[in-house]
């Protein structure tokens, strides 16, 4: 696959291109494929945008200030800002990847992450999938143990689009999305959830891919060099080779060294990393294998926390589940991997919603080289 230019993917999207463009911002907010600006902040970005292009105020895009919109999606080096003038102008991004995505980042991602969702594709399946179950806003409240990475707080992740559908967020996370608010931080977002209300729980570690596609880099805005996503769990992963505890492994895009003191997060993310290492040669990719490996810590701590409150069900009706692995990347959109989705109630079996939200697993055996890892990565 050849990366085209934004322009070409324009004309291919658009047959009205060549006679001129012309959608007023009513018409942008009206048409079907334009459940991306479901909140009115995104709206009113979108009515921003729209009048920063329409140079001449009449209420129209011409030919002419729409070129400038193109030159500015082909220019700008802010990913939320392209995203933000492709949804402004065409109501969705998936008409639009295929025109800047990253080739060899896609590779891979292709490869590694294979069932991975655009966020806001996977923000809204979650979403259709509970809402039959009964999870409104008014009656849920959302939490998340995700890397504090500010990465993760773009508008188009998913941490983001669903702190805004379901209006609030409780922080259960902290470096490498591990839950280190502890039991104490989930007993404190327990006894905030709405009466006879209900629980949905993110957690996921995540990893940069860069341009090139290399796994655990990632450029990030205002800086020319690439840098190390996520840095904590590969920071855990360089200190373990040191004091070999782990295989070698040359790392040769992170070589530089991060002469430090660990702090007690790092030290207790290199713990629990230590003992699921085993392995790492049959991988596919080493920082992919760590990554899911920090997955299933998260999920072993994220279910102590729950499985271990014993008031759990009296505070609330019923607890959602999602776990996965974030992907940031530098354009074509961030991604979320969906690895795990269940919801409980007092007294059930725990019902696994995966397939009904997001169709068949992954095969991920040729990426972590045994069933061993996958059963310490917790996968299925």
């Amino acid at each position: 696959m050849t990366s085209k230019t934004v322009l070409a993917a324009v004309i291919a999207s658009s047959m009205q291109l060549c006679s001129g463009f012309m959608q007023t911002p009513s018409q942008f907010l009206a048409t079907p494929s334009s459940t991306l600006l479901h909140s009115s902040m995104f709206d009113q970005e979108v009515n921003d945008m729209f009048q920063r292009y329409d140079t001449d105020g009449n209420g129209q895009i011409d030919k002419e200030e729409f070129r400038a919109v193109v030159k500015k999606m082909k220019s700008s080096s802010r990913r939320r800002e392209i995203i933000s003038v492709a949804a402004a102008t065409f109501g969705s991004l998936k008409k639009l990847r295929k025109g800047y995505l990253e080739e060899f980042a896609e590779a891979a991602q292709n490869e590694l992450f294979p069932t991975a969702m655009l966020s806001d594709d996977m923000d809204k399946a979650v979403a259709k999938v509970l809402y039959r179950r009964g999870f409104t806003p008014e009656n849920t409240l959302f939490g998340h143990s995700v890397c504090s990475d500010e990465v993760n707080n773009r508008k188009e992740q998913l941490i983001p689009l669903m702190t805004n559908r379901w209006g609030e967020g409780f922080t259960l996370g902290g470096l490498g999305g591990l839950p280190f608010a502890g039991k104490s931080g989930f007993g404190a977002y327990l006894h905030h959830v709405p009466d006879s209300g209900k629980l949905l729980v993110v957690f996921a570690p995540h990893v940069g891919i860069d341009d090139i596609g290399r796994v655990g880099s990632l450029q990030r805005d205002g800086q020319a060099k690439t840098s190390t996503a996520c840095g904590a769990a590969i920071g855990a992963y360089k200190e373990l080779q040191k004091t070999k505890k782990t295989a070698s492994d040359p790392l040769l895009v992170f070589g530089q060294d991060n002469p430090r003191e660990f702090d007690p997060q790092l030290r207790d993310i290199v713990n629990l990393l230590a003992p699921r290492l085993d392995g790492i040669q049959e991988s596919s990719d080493s920082i992919a294998f760590v990554t899911y490996q920090m997955y299933g810590v998260i999920r072993e701590l994220i279910t102590a926390c729950i499985t271990e409150t014993p008031d759990l069900f009296d505070s609330a009706s019923e607890v959602a589940v999602l776990g996965g692995i974030m992907i940031n990347r530098r354009k074509g959109g961030d991604f979320f991997q969906p690895l795990s989705f269940e919801v409980s109630k007092k007294g059930d079996k725990p019902v696994d919603l995966f397939e009904e939200a997001f169709g068949s697993r992954p095969d991920l055996l040729p990426v972590l080289g045994s069933r061993d890892a996958m059963t310490r990565a917790s996968i299925y």
